[in-house]
This record gives structure tokens, C-alpha cells and sequence, in this order.
């Protein structure tokens, strides 16, 4: 009796002891998952389009034809990111009329007109600065002009038509990317400008972007950089200016004489402050 009850425990331990091992090689065992596993289930962390089995693509390689899932080539392939958004086809439309007046960024240079059509409201048309000097070649106050190109968005909201082409007469105008210079632009000299504060320059979002001396120089300096001078630099103030001049670029032009300095050192009551 007692040497039945001794083999009786010895197969229960030896049960027991077996049972983690077993369940050990049966998960080992890639041809025998558990029941509770779906193979080829997808991961949270890995997206089901990125399976290594699945249809995305693996190890940067593209699957599919031409046009396919993850093809460069493909309606995908086609978009890019313009000013943080995706972008796709564009419809261009036209608009004509008379040129009105010329129309300036933060800095005067030519960056746009308005056009009247003829129904008593102004269209802005903008076209990006470095083909300021080819379009008021071609155009003039009062010249009959045709443009292509769409509607959108300004920075502050605002409707403006983005030029893609201007045709004056017999001349046209194409939006074209800047030329590379031949030889690098030669780096500006450091100059000093001190004065008074005689007033704010604001952006068109009705931000400080600027200080205006009384000698007409603007201090360009950064939004939040201008934050932190609001009790520093009140209008009036004498302040030292260490600056680069800001040069036009090829193909820019100036609507209004500026003396404008981007400031890399402000000296206010003797105390230095660093822009950056």
C-alpha cells in the first residue's frame, strides 16, 4: 500500500516537471504554433501594409507594376509637399485686365501687381521675387495682360492668384526657377548703425519684424527676438546696430531705396545682446 502511494507521487512530480518543457518546445516549434497565435496576424507596431509578407514594400524594395501599391511611378509618385501639404494636379485658369500697382514683400522687392478685370474688384497676383525684373520688363501700369495660373492662399489668409505664366503682347513671362550664379556671391560686409527708435516694422500677420531708425535703416531681426526686446528697445531709445546689409539677388528688384540690416549684435544702454 504505502509503495503504491510512493509510485503514485512520483508520477504526479514527474508530470509535473515535464509540463513547462513541453510547452517550451511546442512554442520553439515554428511548424506547431499555439492555437491561440494567428499566423502572419499583424503587429501593432507593424502596420499591416508593411508585413514583410504582406503587399507594402520590404526592405525598401517597391512590389507591384507600374502605377502599383508603393511604385514611385505610381498616382503617389506624382504628388509632392508644397507648403506642407500634399499636393496633386492644379487646374490653371486665366484672368485678364490692366496691370494696377506694384505690389512688395516685407523688404519692397517686387513680388507682385494687382490686375483689374473690369468688375470693380482688384485681383493680387503674386509671382515669386526673382522674376521681378523680367515681369516689370514686360509689363507697366495700365498694360493689358493676360495671366495662368490658380487661386490660393496667402500667409495671412488672404486670396491671391498665383502666377504660372504672364503674356503681354507678344512677350511671355513663365514662372521658372531662380539660375544658379556662376560665381558665389561675395559675403556682405559688417556694418554699425546706430540711431533712435523711431517705429515698429510689422509683418503682414501684424507681427514686429523690425525696428525702423530715425535715419530710415530697418534692423531686421526675428519675430521672437523682437518679443523679448518689448521692454529692452521702447521707440525712442538710442540702440547700436552690428548687421549684415541685405543684397538683392539676381533678378530682384526694389521698389522703394532701403538701407535694411540684419542684425547679428544689439547694444542697448551698454549692455550687447546676441541675435540669433
Amino acid at each position: 500500500m504505502e509503495t503504491n502511494a510512493k509510485l503514485i507521487a512520483l508520477t504526479l512530480l514527474t508530470a509535473t516537471l515535464a509540463s513547462p518543457f513541453a510547452k517550451a518546445q511546442q512554442a520553439a516549434d515554428p511548424g506547431n504554433p499555439p492555437a491561440d497565435v494567428a499566423i502572419n496576424a499583424p503587429r501593432p507596431d507593424f502596420p499591416e501594409h508593411q508585413q514583410p509578407d504582406g503587399p507594402g514594400p520590404r526592405h525598401g524594395k517597391h512590389r507591384g507594376g507600374p502605377g502599383g501599391p508603393g511604385n514611385p511611378r505610381g498616382p503617389q509618385g506624382l504628388q509632392g509637399f508644397q507648403g506642407g501639404h500634399l499636393q496633386g494636379l492644379t487646374s490653371l485658369t486665366t484672368v485678364s485686365g490692366t496691370v494696377g500697382q506694384w505690389i512688395g514683400n516685407d523688404d519692397a522687392i517686387l513680388d507682385g501687381f494687382t490686375l483689374n478685370a473690369g468688375s470693380g474688384t482688384a485681383t493680387t497676383v503674386k509671382f515669386p521675387p526673382h522674376l521681378g525684373q523680367q515681369v516689370q520688363k514686360a509689363i507697366k501700369t495700365g498694360s493689358n495682360v493676360s495671366v495662368s495660373g490658380y487661386s490660393m492662399n496667402g500667409p495671412n489668409g488672404e486670396n491671391v492668384f498665383r502666377m504660372n505664366s504672364l503674356t503681354a503682347g507678344k512677350t511671355t513671362v513663365f514662372d521658372t526657377p531662380p539660375t544658379r550664379p556662376a560665381t558665389a556671391p561675395e559675403t556682405p560686409a559688417l556694418a554699425t548703425a546706430t540711431g533712435k527708435i523711431a517705429d515698429y516694422r510689422l509683418d503682414r500677420g501684424g507681427r514686429v519684424n523690425g525696428l525702423v531708425l530715425d535715419d530710415k535703416t530697418i534692423v531686421s531681426i526675428p519675430p521672437h527676438v523682437a518679443y523679448q526686446l518689448t521692454d529692452l528697445a521702447k521707440k525712442g531709445s538710442t540702440i547700436t546696430v552690428q548687421g549684415y546689409p541685405k543684397s538683392l539677388r539676381e533678378g530682384q528688384v526694389q521698389l522703394e531705396k532701403m538701407n535694411i540690416l540684419r542684425a547679428s549684435v544689439l547694444t542697448i544702454n551698454g549692455q550687447q545682446y546676441l541675435v540669433r
